[in-house]
């Protein structure tokens, strides 16, 4: 996607708005298909009081002519405006670098930290141990003020770059700088920025001379106004008055020649391998007629001016003359928007300085825009999820309302009850119409024992044995849910995992809050109960706490009391391993188990044995077998999920198991 996108790099200069759209085509390359520049009504620096209208009514003409809603945008902000610094790092760890620049920063930016936006970019050449660091910075309320434009327009910039640094970007995209070392001059209308640039790395100066420098000659020399001397600066070599319009800005062009050799003689004092081997001029002032020939003289190299892009292929930018007069202009517009790519990550454009001086405030209102539809779609897929919820809870009282039956059971005979007790129910009857035949049954029995009631006390001891069996046939769902409600929660997206794939898709998109030892998981994989008439006399040893259980209730009188020793055998993934247990599945029984009106009790949580997945299990029934009484040997049989044999390997996520805990 993308590679689809289209980028703005917008340049708002002192004298004109210059922009580039650009898109990655195919294998690293890059499209042109679009620009503008749209000239100020006045120089910004001529119109004080008026800048803000200046820019913002550029803005709406380029708005106008430029449907950018679709596109991304990145910001150019003046040479001027940024500090560079550049230093060699001591020789440490990758991962240490960031602390080492922070520390930089703090020692080479002049002003407080919380002050200024900044960034970084190390430079290392290949099979060098030395690391460089270039670091940028810009005040606050200078990036605030740039932006103030963009932002009343309602444009939200995806990167902010200085022009030099964005300069650089395009001529090392254009493959313009090799392995000697090039002078970038790009001359504006009040400064100029010189750019010494090498293939890994480079240095930079704004020298504060630009294009109005030559106009301002002329409006004294001459006694114009400033719009008639810079009409006059541009025409000078077709004017009838050439001699006296270069005469008249020779001491501009002296001066700028004493700028720039000054500035490279200290980059050669501070650089003595480096070897400057020619300049390139750029920017719309160095157009100014004569300028390149009078460089080339007195600087002793020679000055090229680009007139095309070597690297970017153009598409539909309608005027192609007036496109070709401009390019030396749109070269920082071009870096702009070839950064705008990087970020985006579209195909393989990739540019060397990726600093980006956006503040963080508005890095935040873009991260939260390309949210929304994610949190659209969430909220979209919160809404299936209750409706299934809704759907599920209709189709199961649907389904517990035909299990009913007619409701209609006809009273049951002693002898009749007999006859079921041995046979069963006959027909095929709905489970509570069943149920209910089974209570008519036990109600017989019942009016049968109270007429035997004077008559043998073993005869009525069975018989009220019978009645509460029938009675409590109940008591096992409850016992059921009351385990079910004191298991540990899941995470809610593997409780709404409904089959394998969605329970390894839920893992896959939250690895490390889903991570198996941190899972919030518990399984039954045995279940085993017996009964007996005395389940106070089973002996019980807690291997945490070393003792029988807590919270024993005596029964009454020292009476024995019957009951149901249940024996879970459990597996988890949680690495809390005894904390984990104590605090949900032993808890959750203590308190289920001893609400009251439940109709059960639980009178011992007691941890009988620990072991590692793989450690040998000693299959026997925790804490001994009780003494001998009614109701055989229960139920032990193991859910499918259970691991047999050697397997280490989780059948429904296919993880290992190894780490597991058993209990």
């Amino acid at each position: 996607m993308a590679g689809n996108v289209a980028v703005w790099g917008i340049d708002v200069g002192r004298c004109a708005l210059k922009a580039i759209r650009v898109r990655a085509g195919g294998e690293g390359q890059v499209e042109i298909i679009g620009h503008e520049l749209i000239e100020h009504a006045e120089i910004l620096s001529q119109a004080e009081g008026k800048k803000s209208a200046l820019v913002t009514e550029a803005m709406e003409k380029f708005l106008s002519r430029h449907d950018i809603s679709r596109d991304r945008i990145v910001v150019g902000v003046p040479g001027q405006h940024t500090l560079s610094r550049f230093s060699k790092l001591p020789p440490v760890e990758p991962k240490k670098i960031p602390d080492i620049v922070r520390y930089e920063a703090d020692q080479q930016i002049p002003f407080d930290l919380d002050e200024v936006i900044w960034d970084y970019q190390t430079f290392q050449e290949p099979d060098s141990p030395d690391v460089e660091v270039g670091i940028f910075a810009m005040k606050r309320e200078l990036i605030r003020d740039h932006l103030l434009p963009f932002e009343q327009a309602g444009i939200e910039p995806v990167a902010v770059q200085s022009t030099p640094l964005a300069l650089y970007n395009a001529m090392m995209f254009e493959e313009r700088i090799g392995d000697a070392t090039v002078v970038l001059l790009d001359v504006g209308a009040e400064n100029t920025d010189l750019i010494v640039a090498q293939k890994h790395g480079l240095w930079t100066r704004t020298i504060p001379l630009g294009g109005n420098k030559f106009t301002d000659v002329l409006v004294k020399s001459f006694k114009l106004s400033f719009a008639k001397a810079e009409n006059l600066k541009r025409t000078a070599a077709t004017s009838k008055y050439a001699r006296q319009v270069f005469q008249a800005m020779r001491p501009v062009f002296a001066e700028l020649v004493q700028e720039l050799s000054r500035s490279l003689g200290f980059y050669r004092s501070t650089h003595r391998e480096a070897v400057l081997k020619r300049i390139v001029g750029l920017g719309n002032a160095f157009q100014l007629p004569g300028l390149q020939k009078y460089l080339q003289q007195n600087l002793q190299m020679p000055v090229e001016r680009p007139t095309t892009f070597q690297q970017a292929t153009t598409g539909d930018v309608g005027d192609a003359a007036a496109f070709a007069e401009r390019v030396p202009g749109y070269f920082v517009a071009f870096g702009l928007g070839i950064q705008g790519l990087d970020v985006l990550r579209a195909a393989t454009v990739s540019v060397p300085i990726k600093s980006n001086l956006l503040p963080p405030q508005i890095v935040k209102q873009v991260i939260w825009r390309k949210k929304r539809p994610f949190f659209a779609a969430a909220a979209a897929c919160l809404g299936l999820a209750a409706g299934v919820i809704w759907f599920r809870q209709a189709s199961d009282l649907s389904t517990l309302a035909s299990g009913d039956g007619d409701g209609s059971v006809e009273k049951i005979t002693f002898a009749r009850a007999g006859e079921i007790l041995k046979t069963g129910v006959s027909g095929n009857q709905a489970p509570r119409a069943e149920a209910q035949v089974w209570l008519e049954v036990a109600k017989a029995f019942e009016a049968e024992m109270n007429k035997y009631r004077n008559e043998g006390a073993t005869e009525v001891q069975r018989a009220d044995e019978i009645i509460q069996l029938q009675r409590q046939k109940a008591v096992w769902p409850r016992i059921l849910a009351m385990i079910h409600a004191s298991l540990p929660k899941p995470a809610e997206a593997l409780a709404e995992a409904k089959t394998p794939d969605a329970l390894v898709a839920a893992i896959q998109a939250n690895p490390t809050e889903l991570d198996r030892p941190r899972r919030n998981q518990l399984f039954i994989e045995r279940f085993r109960s017996e009964y007996s008439d005395n389940v106070d006399a089973v002996e019980l040893l807690d291997v945490e706490r070393n003792d029988s259980g807590e919270d024993v209730i005596e029964g009454e009188k020292g009476q024995p009391r019957k009951g149901f020793l249940i024996t879970l055998r459990c597996r988890t993934p949680n690495a809390g391993r005894f904390q984990f247990v104590d605090e949900t599945i032993k808890q959750g029984l203590r308190t289920k188990g001893r609400e009251k009106g439940s109709g059960i009790y639980v009178n011992r949580v007691v941890l009988t044995s620990a072991r590692g997945f793989l450690d040998k299990e000693e299959d026997k029934p925790a804490g001994g077998r009780p003494p001998p009484g009614r109701g055989g040997r229960g139920r032990d049989k193991p859910p499918p999920t259970a691991p047999r044999g050697d397997a280490k390997i989780d059948p429904l996520t296919d993880e290992s198991m190894e780490q597991d805990w058993v209990f």
